[in-house]
């Protein structure tokens, strides 16, 4: 197979079998790296294995959007991360999924971005939860009194805001 096709495969075959993993668990760094060295060697060279010499760009660089220079593979971290964020942003908007009662693993970097990127606002209140949801002035409680939060008791961290104002 020539390197065109070698690039198709890794992109949209090599890529898309780790993804099913990547869904469901909170991959290692070992995982994801073992993944990478699979896909880097059959890119460069079609074997399992590859030496040094045979690696024409960087890892890294491939790993970039077309737009910006790269092959337009997978970086398997990053979309690691994207599918968990995925699965926060589900747990919180459909409540009535088999799943949502379950604890899911997540990434602290996926969290963080999930933060970051979700701002709450209250309406009713029973979809924003008090302590953990940017909704005070784009912030959240938990960040804004820390020494407070860390006295809540563990019951207490999930309540709502319509639960936590119960007649004002």
């Amino acid at each position: 197979m020539n390197t065109a096709g070698r690039i198709t495969w890794v992109r949209f075959v090599l890529s898309a079998i780790p993804i099913y993993v990547l869904i469901a668990v909170k991959a290692l760094k070992w995982f994801i790296k073992a993944v990478n060295k699979l896909r880097h060697a059959y890119l460069w060279s079609g074997r399992k294995q590859v030496n040094g010499g045979n690696c024409l760009v960087s890892w890294e660089k491939v790993q970039r959007p077309l737009e910006y220079g790269g092959l337009g593979i997978l970086n398997l971290e990053y979309m690691s991360w994207a599918l968990q964020i995925r699965w926060l942003w589900l747990a919180k908007t459909d409540k009535e999924r088999p799943w949502s009662g379950l604890e899911v693993p997540v990434h602290q970097n996926a969290k963080a971005l999930f933060a970051i990127a979700v701002h709450s606002h209250v309406g009713n209140g029973n979809d924003t939860y008090f302590w953990t949801d940017r909704w005070l002035f784009g912030c959240c409680i938990e960040h804004l009194a820390p020494n407070v939060y860390t006295l809540v008791p563990q019951r207490f961290r999930n309540r709502t805001v319509a639960a936590a104002l119960h007649d004002q």
